[in-house]
């Protein structure tokens, strides 16, 4: 098992979604913290290309994919960066430097020696 947190913005992402959606990324959710980083595919996927080494949550719900970026933190805690509905093929392109973004910040801030709530970050 894993600890699982969450960034901000993966929270308002996440506070946004319908019940059935919710349902469906909890249940993955569960499923990284239960088998952490042996965790693979069809349930979680690399990103190619991303300078960082951040994963995916692959998600259907409704018959529509969902994926929740994460990656492992120097602690191990797996850390979820930002979700979002993979609608078309420039997903990727639009989301990955958004979601490197906000990992660099974090890495940023636990390299400061800021954690929990000094960095607005809390569990999901």
């Amino acid at each position: 098992m894993v600890e699982v947190i969450a960034t901000d913005e993966f929270v308002e992402w996440f506070d946004d979604l319908r019940k059935p959606e919710v349902k469906a990324v909890s249940r993955a959710v569960d499923v990284l913290e239960d088998k952490g980083l042996s965790l693979g595919y069809p349930s979680s996927s690399a990103i190619e290309g991303s300078k960082h080494p951040i994963r995916e949550l692959r998600v259907q719900s409704g018959g529509k994919p969902i994926r929740v970026f994460y990656a492992f933190d120097p602690m191990r805690q797996a850390v979820l960066l930002l979700g979002g509905e993979k609608g078309d093929s420039r997903f990727y392109e639009r989301y990955v430097p958004k979601v490197e973004h906000i990992w660099e910040e974090y890495l940023a801030d636990q390299n400061a020696g800021l954690h929990g709530e000094e960095t607005g970050r809390r569990k999901p």
